[in-house]
């Protein structure tokens, strides 16, 4: 099993494309200066000393350093210990609002990262329940399913945003129906469903999901994020605003009376992430209820490989200096 420490920093890979376009556009930009000279012949004797092909070859090393620099800070970690692991725990799904509304600010930074962080401290608490994760707006989608892969479930989860869903609204009775399809059937009993959402408009019959819900088993906790007060939609990168028909600027509100119905109608508890207390009394739940033992087979043991990434590096960099980009004849050998 492969997996990076910081995939986070896989980004910086871009620094690759953008070498290779200005390389792509000195080459177009220095044949176009050497047509102005004259003819191809005298042009030829001029650039006698230059090799294009070793150019390129300073070029490719040097991405190639690059791609390997970067990789290497990324730190790739390679499973080395393969183990079934005994565990007792709930199988917990969290359900994500990703509809527009959690563009909001009134809680900092903006809903929707504050509800990734919520989620994200809760799971470096988690050790030994089985955890998935569901988008939602308008549809719901799963975007991991149940795991104990924690590191893999954080990685998911940075990449939520309010742009993954085309169909807009907050519709949390698809949420509920999606988490009761893909819970397995082994969980019956130990199964949980954590929505993280503003409450904001929505749409569905959740009556009837969560009387599902409750019939398999399933508890629901519900998460509001915002304030009842409310805050506008941003709605581009212009500093403008969703509005509606009649051309005022909407404002969306936490409905929390609606999450703390679902939760107390599902034998849930509702909390406000807006709290600093709301992570730990919701992590106090969890590890009340009572969970089951799972056979888990999972990789205990990683090794780092950054050195190896980072020694290719220095040593294509070596090679990229001591190439010459003039011709071998040119330079008397």
């Amino acid at each position: 099993m492969l997996k990076f420490a910081h995939t986070e920093y896989l980004w910086a890979l871009l620094i690759v494309v953008v070498v290779i376009l200005l390389f792509v556009a000195y080459l177009i930009s220095r044949n176009k200066k050497f047509k102005k000279l004259g003819e191809s012949d005298l042009v030829k004797q001029l650039r006698i000393t230059s090799s294009t092909t070793r150019k390129t070859i300073k070029i490719v090393l040097m991405v190639l350093a690059i791609i390997a620099l970067v990789i290497g800070w990324a730190n790739p970690l390679v499973g080395t210990k393969y183990e079934t692991v005994k565990r007792e725990g709930i199988d917990v799904f969290f359900a994500i609002d990703v509809s527009k509304s959690m563009n909001a600010q009134d809680v900092a930074p903006s809903r929707m990262l504050k509800a990734k962080q919520f989620v994200s401290n809760l799971i470096d608490e988690m050790n030994n329940d089985r955890i998935g994760l569901i988008v939602f707006a308008g549809n719901a989608y799963l975007q991991m399913p149940i795991t104990v892969d924690y590191s893999g479930a954080k990685m998911y989860l940075k990449t939520i945003n309010t742009n993954m869903v085309p169909q807009q609204g907050t519709d949390i009775s698809e949420a509920i129906d999606l988490a009761l399809q893909s819970f397995d059937k082994e969980s019956e009993g130990y199964k949980t469903l954590v929505i993280i959402t503003d409450g904001e408009n929505h749409d569905g019959d959740v009556e009837e999901k969560i009387k599902e819900a409750k019939e398999q088993g399933v508890i629901i906790h519900t998460i509001g994020i915002g304030s009842e007060k409310g805050a506008p939609i941003p709605d581009g990168k212009n500093g403008q605003y969703k509005k509606d028909n009649e051309g005022n600027v909407v404002l969306s509100k936490l409905n929390e009376n609606m999450l703390r119905d679902i939760a107390k109608q599902s034998g849930g508890v509702y909390l406000n992430a807006s709290s600093v207390q709301s992570s730990k009394d919701l992590l106090a739940t969890l590890s009340g209820q009572k969970g089951r033992q799972i056979d888990e087979k999972v990789f205990t043991s990683f090794k780092n490989h950054f050195p190896l990434f980072l020694s290719i590096a220095l040593v294509l960099l070596l090679i990229e200096i001591f190439i010459s980009e003039k011709k071998w004849d040119s330079l008397g050998w």
